[in-house]
């Protein structure tokens, strides 16, 4: 591949010898050709003809095409992509030399795909450093450096090597030259001239007329004349090298001008019109006509002025017209090149969207898997201890045996835990609702006792008026035991239902009734539980609901929720501020265009507004470490789900939250 590439920039630099280089390779091509008219594999004709074309690329540009071609012809049935990175390279370098821009540059970009998806280091630098050439030739010059230093950045120390760098560093210089960046030209045409000291393999011809055109530039005339003598010299020594002799002299017409030598001048620019080839480099042409009518002005010949001003803007005129199409044709593959990259930037993005959304998923499950396996060590270290303690001693044998299958039951049935979690909240209040019943019970069974003592004293006086007021007593005091006795029966009756696992079917349930008897169980729970806390409360309920279809018991859990929250909340804020708040929690019921609206609202704390998001969240609690599970709102949300309603938050930190229950009422229930 390096030794093809270096055959490649030879050519481009007119080596000497280089015609006898190709009468030597005459006899291989020959050879290749006639591989062709055998019955070889396809694999091969696509390795003949691309060697062919590589060999026709810079003195025969339609074989050069036509071969390239053919490779790709060949390289269909076995698809090799060297072959066709290659094939579509000498294709564009081409087309560029046959000033064909915009196919050249369309060929450019389908060979620069395969580059990047193939990968080979070697193919890039070759398939780069053509690009380079390509871009140079189309007059782009800073594409052409762009191409250049991304394939092999050539550096003093490596460019002085071989010819091969010594080539890059000629047309990177060329290029610095064409974009009027003096001091780097002039620094890659030294280092030129140190690589051919080095190498012998040119005469310097190109490298010396580059460094005297510089030194022009740059105003160093004397530097500058000596360069371009030189050049031409060597080219006229050299008879194959006329267009290099043709670029010296008008180097030094340019340069005998500067110094206002005009005889001079004008001596080198007709060398260079008379010349047999300038009519095929329109730029050296037009630069020569430019020059001579400069000075035939000064000397003041008008009618010669005006010939050469005329050749000049009509040879301009075509110029201009020929890059205008051009840059109208380049404008329009650019937006065509914009247009493609775009959507394959939108590609590109939709494929790491979902390369993104994958990892995500990934992760998730990675932590779920995480989560799982940290749980599952935590029962393995309880289970360990439970049986280290079933091992201590026989007496706490029952007790590790009924932990352990708690423990068990809570792993099976996490969710139906959280559920029943609201019982203890519910025996709490309805403990203290039950007291006071007993208490009477009580109360008034040790007073019958003591009557009935004193009755039976007055039978032993024979007092039956004072017996009869006594049984009077005792007959009063028993029906206010039966009607204590049939109070605790209806609070135990409740405490049954609210208890009962819900089998999930719904029925008419008066709502004012159910939030009303929850609000209560929850506040004398939290009584029960914290004889200091207090907390004041009012109920706004709309009597016009009437009855609605909702499984009660799932809702009283949601309610319980809802009250239980509400009172924490208040508690906690007013621990805090030491008697200077009020605390108070309102519910309220409302029905509003067919539904029916609950309101939970309390004066806390309230929630901060970033994590106002999350507190449905299954696991999310903003409570102290061992005082929540985080599974009571998310349940609460999939109970108001499963109704066909939605519950929603209202929450603003310091000033406390509004918790809104929306259900569909049933208007069957109306009729």
């Amino acid at each position: 591949m390096k030794r093809l590439f270096i055959a490649v920039f030879l050519m481009i630099c007119v080596i000497p010898g280089f015609a006898q280089i190709l009468v030597k390779q005459r006899a291989i091509l020959d050879s290749l050709k006639q591989q062709l008219t055998e019955n070889r594999p396809d694999s091969i004709k696509a390795a003949s003809t691309l060697a062919i074309s590589d060999f026709y690329l810079f003195n025969d540009n339609d074989s050069a095409l036509l071969y390239a071609n053919r490779a790709l012809y060949y390289n269909k049935q076995f698809n090799n992509p060297a072959i066709r990175i290659r094939a579509y390279t000498n294709i564009f370098i081409t087309q560029g030399l046959q000033r064909n821009d915009v196919a050249a540059l369309k060929t450019l970009f389908t060979a620069q795909k395969l580059v990047d998806n193939y990968q080979d280091p070697s193919l890039k630098r070759y398939f780069l450093q053509a690009a380079g050439l390509l871009y140079n030739s189309l007059e782009d010059y800073r594409n052409s450096l762009q191409y250049f230093f991304a394939s092999t950045p050539p550096i003093e120390d490596t460019a002085a090597q071989d010819f091969y760098h010594t080539v890059i560093c000629r047309i990177i210089s060329e290029d610095y030259y064409k974009l009027n960046m003096l001091d780097s030209a002039l620094v890659y045409a030294h280092i030129v001239l140190k690589g051919l000291e080095k190498t012998r393999m040119d005469n310097g011809t190109v490298a010396h007329r580059l460094l005297g055109n510089i030194y022009r530039r740059k105003g160093q005339l004397q530097p500058a004349l000596k360069e371009l003598h030189t050049s031409l010299w060597l080219a006229e020594n050299a008879d194959y090298l006329n267009v290099e002799a043709i670029k010296s002299q008008l180097g030094l017409a340019q340069t005998f001008y500067a110094l206002r030598n005009i005889d001079s001048s004008l001596y080198f620019c007709m060398a260079v019109m008379h010349a047999s080839k300038i009519n095929s480099f329109v730029e050296e042409k037009l630069q020569t006509l430019d020059l001579l009518k400069d000075i035939y002005a000064k000397k003041n010949n008008t009618d010669s002025a005006y010939k050469y001003t005329s050749l000049t803007l009509n040879l301009r005129d075509s110029i201009y017209n020929a890059n205008k199409t051009k840059a109208v044709q380049r404008a329009e593959l650019e937006q065509q090149m914009r247009t493609v990259a775009l959507e394959n930037e939108k590609k590109s993005y939709e494929t790491r969207s979902k390369i993104y959304a994958l990892i995500a998923a990934l992760l998730v499950f990675l932590l779920i898997v995480f989560i799982l396996i940290r749980h599952n060590r935590h029962k393995q270290k309880a289970y360990a201890l439970l049986q280290k303690q079933k091992e201590e001693t026989d007496e706490q044998k029952l007790k590790v045996e009924q932990s352990l299958q708690e423990l068990k039951a809570t792993q099976v049935q996490l969710i139906q835990k959280e559920k029943m979690a609201s019982l203890g909240e519910l025996t709490a209040g309805i403990a203290h609702e039950i007291q006071n019943p007993l208490n009477f019970v009580n109360n008034f069974s040790e007073v019958n006792k003591e009557l009935l003592i004193e009755i039976k004293e007055e039978l032993n006086k024979g007092d039956l008026a004072e017996v009869k007021l006594i049984v009077d007593d005792v007959i009063c005091n028993e029906e206010k035991i039966n009607h204590h006795g049939k109070r605790a029966d209806a609070i135990v009756k409740g405490m049954l239902e609210h208890s009962r696992t819900s089998k999930g079917e719904k029925q008419p349930t008066n709502i004012n009734a159910l939030a009303e008897e929850y609000l209560r169980l929850a506040y004398h729970g939290l009584r029960a539980k914290d004889k200091s806390f207090n907390a004041d409360f009012k109920t706004d309920f709309d009597e016009s609901i009437g009855k609605i279809n909702i499984v009660p018991q799932d809702i009283g859990r949601v309610l319980l929720n809802l009250f239980n929250n509400a009172f924490y909340t208040v508690s906690e804020k007013k621990s805090k501020l030491n008697g200077t708040y009020e605390p108070m929690v309102t519910i309220t019921t409302k029905k509003e265009n067919g539904s029916v609206i609950i309101k939970v609202t309390d004066n806390g704390n309230g929630i901060p507004q970033n994590i106002v998001t999350k507190i449905f969240q299954p696991f999310f609690t903003t409570k102290p470490t061992g005082q929540g599970t985080g599974l009571g709102l998310s349940l609460s949300y999939d109970i108001i789900k499963a109704h066909g309603g939605e519950i929603k938050l209202e929450s603003k930190e310091g000033e406390g939250s509004k918790f809104t229950i929306e259900l569909q009422k049933d208007k069957t229930l109306d009729t």
